[in-house]
């Protein structure tokens, strides 16, 4: 069959691991025998060094705001609708482009299926992007705007949708959108075999790992000040805090290196910024321990599954979909969000336990390995995409 993906972006540029989950499935389905085109925005895009086929890099990217000619973005979709007669549209990621898109492709008479990774689709209201992106039109700005019927539209009202965790499909209902009768969970899935489990032989352990956007929201200072309350106890006299990850220049890094240099554990503190990924299963392999100590409402994280599948025990928050595999004692050690003193005591009780430890970290990888693989992944979404061409 012929899908057409939408995303915002995808690899090599990239901001997160939601755009690399991306690629993984349409290589996948790829894989499988069908016929996919993606289509993304030009963010990053240098065509003098990059050439591809069945990516086209074309649609505006505005960040956090909105195109403004949909007349424009709606041709490039036009065009490769003509040229590509896909059988269904799949929405990966929309946030920073066009949402008349997906509008577009149904009035063409296609299926469209959207994948929900976080929550900024309860505020994808058609009507009122409409609006924004006619603020040069004054008249049709007012008219869009007068109009509650469409202003009040959720674009993914009615539409089959693929929920990454119950928490996003709760998150639809608590905001009165009603998503299609065929909508269903699709957790993340990773490919096991880049993530090779790694047994930790050497106790006890008391090699700590970060991994992932340095931002407020993911908490790494929490995990800082947790780590700098155990330095000074003589059972973590060894121990070290690996911090991998960047993020957007808000100075928030700064911060966080500062707070580790002045927390009296400074020289066992490192920072190792981004770093590429094929390197990502050797720094698991290097660790025990991944603290995850997000203090937003999380939707459902890749990198947990990522170090559990390489033999990692998490300790981290419940906020969000993580509670869906954070499970205390179980699949994880968890901590009160935001509370260093609550996270240093989950990494104790978790050290001090050898069975304790080997028990989280085999339920945890059996979990990932019944319910999170990207073949088990795909497998939802291929027999989704294919009902809803049959229908």
């Amino acid at each position: 069959m012929k899908f057409l993906v939408i995303s915002n972006l995808y690899p090599p540029h990239h901001l997160g691991g939601y755009e690399i989950g991306c690629r993984d499935v349409v290589e996948l389905l790829r894989r499988r025998g069908h016929d996919v085109q993606v289509l993304t925005s030009n963010f990053r895009h240098d065509e003098r060094v990059l050439k591809e086929n069945a990516i086209e890099r074309s649609l505006e990217f505005a960040g956090g705001g909105v195109p403004l000619d949909i007349r424009k973005e709606g041709r490039k979709l036009a065009e490769l609708l003509r040229r590509f007669k896909p059988d269904v549209v799949y929405c990966f990621n929309l946030p920073g482009i066009s949402l008349w898109l997906p509008v577009q492709a149904r009035l063409r008479g296609l299926p469209v299926v959207y994948f929900l990774s976080d929550t900024t689709f309860v505020s994808w209201r058609v009507g009122a992007w409409l609006a924004g992106a006619a603020k040069n039109h004054p008249l049709a700005g007012r008219i869009i705007g007068k109009t509650f019927l469409v202003r009040g539209w959720p674009l993914i009202r009615h539409q089959t949708c693929h929920f990454v965790s119950d928490f996003l499909r709760q998150t639809a209902k608590a905001h009165g959108i009603a998503a299609g009768e065929n909508s269903l969970l699709v957790p993340w899935g990773i490919d096991l075999e880049k993530f090779p489990m790694v047994a930790r032989s050497r106790w006890p352990v008391r090699r700590l790992l970060f991994g992932g956007r340095l931002s407020p929201q993911k908490g790494v200072h929490t995990a800082i000040k947790a780590f700098a309350r155990l330095a000074k106890e003589k059972e973590f006299s060894e121990a070290v805090f690996t911090i991998v990850g960047g993020g957007p220049d808000t100075g928030y890094a700064q911060k966080v290196r500062s707070q580790a240099a002045e927390s009296g554990a400074g020289d066992r503190i490192r920072f190792l910024g981004e770093v590429p990924r094929v390197d990502l299963p050797r720094i698991y392999a290097e660790h025990d321990v991944l603290v995850f100590p997000s203090e937003w409402d999380e939707p459902f994280a890749i990198t947990p599954l990522e170090a559990i599948a390489s033999g990692l025990v998490v300790v981290g928050t419940t906020t969000g979909g993580s509670g869906e595999l954070f499970r205390e004692r179980e699949t994880a050690m968890t901590f009160r969000a935001g509370d260093p003193a609550d996270c240093a005591r989950a990494i104790r009780e978790l050290c001090a336990d050898g069975d304790l430890f080997q028990k989280v970290s085999a339920n945890a990888q059996r979990e990932v390995r019944e319910k999170h693989t990207l073949n088990a992944m795909v497998d939802k979404i291929e027999t989704s995409l294919l009902a809803e061409i049959r229908t």
